[in-house]
């Protein structure tokens, strides 16, 4: 059943299923826990964990991170000035695929004085020809996607709102054929956006999008991320998430 609740400018469309299409099943691009992490002899430290899917895309912690419990396993906290980057590789490029990122969070303080977009992870800067990135929206603690191609770029706002209260979330940014879409805590939200394809050539960054300034700062702790392409992406990019 197909219903359509108003958000802003926006229709947003809800599913008891998101959509599926015949092609390639979705695998897992890269894969991160965060429940081993490496240090290196540096200054300011730095840290690598490693992508469970052995696909070589080591992810680098570099800042002021720290380690915290997670819903069943050691998380990463992050704060000003601190982020987690993996070079660029094309397979982190979804270009005309399905294609979907998870992460699992949590919040503790209030957002809703902030003035930018907390970045929870991103491949592509906005002015880029094509980016893929999910973001907080601080006044309402919702959970931003943004989807830029070579044919355009589409925005969408989960309607869950609130994700400051301390609880650990789940959520994934999907496109699926001409749908892109968001979801958390299980809630599916999709809009009607044919971007085209997305690839470019910066690093896959989680946290932040730079070490040189806190604008755009997560502040918050992650415990899991995960990119799969493919049909049926979003559901295996969330399956290796821990149970909240």
């Amino acid at each position: 059943m197909l219903a359509t609740v108003a958000l802003g400018t926006a229709a947003l469309l809800f599913w008891s299923a998101l959509p599926a299409e015949a092609g390639t099943p979705a695998t897992l691009s890269v894969e991160y826990t965060f429940d081993t992490l490496t240090p290196l002899p540096t200054s300011p430290p730095t840290a690598t964990t490693a992508d469970l899917t052995a696909r070589g895309h080591l992810l680098t912690l570099s800042g002021n991170y720290s380690t915290v419990n997670g819903p069943a396993s050691p998380a990463v906290a992050f704060a000003p000035i601190a982020r987690a980057a993996t070079p660029n590789k094309a397979d982190l490029n979804p270009v005309g695929r399905e294609f979907a990122v998870s992460v699992v969070f949590r919040i503790a303080g209030d957002t809703s004085g902030l003035k930018d977009t907390p970045n929870m992870a991103q491949k592509g800067f906005y002015g880029d020809v094509g980016q893929w990135k999910m973001q907080l929206k601080p006044d309402v603690a919702a959970v931003q996607c943004r989807f830029k191609g070579l044919s355009g770029a589409s925005l969408i706002t989960s309607p869950v709102t609130g994700v400051d209260d301390g609880v650990w979330h789940v959520a994934t940014c999907w496109r699926s054929g001409s749908q892109v879409g968001v979801t958390v805590d299980g809630q599916d939200a999709a809009l009607t956006a044919s971007v085209g394809d997305i690839a470019n050539t910066r690093q896959m960054l989680v946290g932040a999008k730079s070490l040189l300034s806190s604008s755009d700062q997560f502040t918050g702790e992650i415990d899991y991320v995960a990119v799969a392409m493919g049909d049926g992406a979003a559901d295996v990019s969330r399956a290796g998430a821990p149970a909240l």
